[in-house]
C-alpha cells in the first residue's frame, strides 16, 4: 500500500475510533432492534407489485445473517468487494458531477463497453461487483425516523452497536452519498431506507404502479476484472428506448438502497460463460451465469475523458455506453416495456 494511502487509512481509522468512543457515551440514544419481519415485506410486495415476482436481491434481505452489524463476516463479504462497490458505483456518481461523469464509476477499467460487444461469441472481461451487505429491512416508521446525515453518524453507531470498523466506514460513505446529492440534468436519484420508499421511488420516476423487478444471476462475490467470458446469448429485457430505475444496496446496518435513473436506457439479459475453469474443482466445467446489462442511450453529457470514449476515439453522444449491474441490484421497468419471449423470461433471476 502506498504511503499516502496508508496515511489516509490510518486517519480514517482514528476518526472512526474516536466517533465510536463518543457513540458509546451518548445518553438517550435508543438501540434499534433488527430485523423487520419478512412477512411484512412479502405482504407489501404482493399488494403493490402483483405482476412482479420478488427478485433475488430483495429475497436475500428477508433472512439476513444475525451479525450483519459487524460488516465483514456478518455480511459474508470482506472490504475488497464492499469498497470496490462503494468507491466505484457510489462515490463515482456522488463526487463527479462538477465535470459530468468524470471520476470513479465511469473511469474504472473494464466497467463499460459499447453495445456492439453484446453479441453471441464475443469475448469480454466483465466487472460485476458483489453483494455490499445483507442487512435486513426496517419498518418504515423506524427507518424514516433515522436522519441520513453525516451529523447523525455517532447516533447511528450507537443505535446499532456493536459496529465494526468496516461497517462504520460503510455507514460514513453511505451518509455522505445520501446527503450530498448532485445530480446532473435529467438524472433522478434517492437513498431509499425501506422497501416502501424503494418501490415508491421507482413508481414515481417511471410514472406507473405496474412495475416489474429484475436482479442478475451471478455469484454473490461478483466478478472481478481480469477474467474472460464468452457471450453465449443475449436478449432484450426492457425497452427499446425505455426508462428504467436501478437500485443498489449500500453497506449499512439495515437495508439502504441507492436508486437512480439515467434515461433512456435499454436492458439486456446476457448469458456469460467463463473461458477458464470456474468450478474450483479442476474438472474443466465452464462457469455460466446470466448477468444484466444496462445501456445508456444518451451519452451526450458523459465525460469525454471516459476511457471507453478515448479507447474508441469517440465523443460524448456518439454511441451508447453499457455496463453490467452489481449482484445486489434491482432493475425496475414498467410491465408494458418488458419484452417477453415465451418461457425464456423466467430465466431472469426475478
Amino acid at each position: 500500500m502506498k504511503l499516502s494511502n496508508m496515511t489516509a487509512f490510518l486517519s480514517l481509522l482514528i476518526f472512526i475510533l474516536l466517533v465510536a468512543i463518543e457513540a458509546r457515551n451518548l445518553v438517550g440514544v435508543e438501540r434499534v432492534e433488527l430485523p423487520n419481519p419478512a412477512s411484512m415485506v412479502t405482504a407489501y410486495w404482493q399488494k403493490m407489485l402483483p405482476h412482479s415476482p420478488m427478485p433475488t436481491a430483495i429475497l436475500e434481505l428477508l433472512n439476513p445473517p444475525t451479525d450483519v452489524n459487524q460488516g465483514v463476516h456478518g455480511n459474508g463479504y470482506d472490504q475488497v468487494y464492499g469498497n470496490g462497490y462503494d468507491g466505484g458505483y457510489i462515490n463515482g456518481y456522488s463526487h463527479s458531477y462538477g465535470n459530468g461523469y468524470s471520476n470513479g464509476y465511469f473511469h474504472k477499467a473494464n466497467l463499460h463497453f459499447l453495445e456492439d460487444a453484446l453479441k453471441p461469441g464475443s469475448i469480454i472481461t466483465p466487472y460485476i461487483t458483489g453483494i455490499a451487505t445483507r442487512a435486513p429491512f426496517l419498518r418504515r416508521d423506524i427507518a424514516d425516523s433515522i436522519l441520513m446525515s453525516t451529523k447523525n453518524f455517532a447516533d447511528i453507531l450507537a443505535m446499532f452497536s456493536p459496529i465494526s470498523l468496516v461497517m462504520a466506514d460503510g455507514i460514513q460513505s453511505a451518509l455522505d452519498t445520501c446527503e450530498h446529492h448532485r445530480p446532473i440534468k435529467g438524472e433522478e436519484r434517492a437513498c431509499a431506507t425501506s422497501i416502501e420508499s424503494v418501490v415508491e421511488f421507482a413508481m414515481s420516476v417511471l410514472g406507473t404502479r405496474d412495475l416489474r423487478a429484475f436482479s442478475p444471476d451471478v455469484p454473490p462475490e461478483g466478478i472481478m476484472p481480469g477474467n474472460m467470458y464468452k457471450v453465449v446469448a443475449v436478449r432484450t429485457v426492457a425497452g427499446l428506448r425505455g426508462d428504467t430505475v436501478t437500485c443498489h444496496t449500500m453497506r449499512f446496518p439495515f437495508a439502504v438502497f441507492y436508486c437512480h435513473a439515467i434515461n433512456p436506457t435499454r436492458v439486456y439479459a446476457v448469458v456469460l460463460e467463463s473461458e477458464e475453469d470456474g468450478s474450483g474443482s479442476g474438472s474443466g466445467t465452464p462457469e455460466k451465469m446470466e448477468a444484466l446489462a444496462v445501456c445508456h442511450l444518451d451519452t451526450s453529457r458523459f465525460d469525454p475523458k471516459t476511457p471507453l470514449f478515448v479507447e474508441h476515439n469517440l465523443r460524448p453522444g456518439d454511441a451508447s455506453v453499457c455496463h453490467f449491474v452489481s449482484r445486489d441490484s434491482v432493475i425496475w421497468a414498467p410491465v408494458a416495456a418488458v419484452i417477453t419471449h415465451g418461457d425464456e423470461q423466467v430465466s431472469i433471476a426475478e
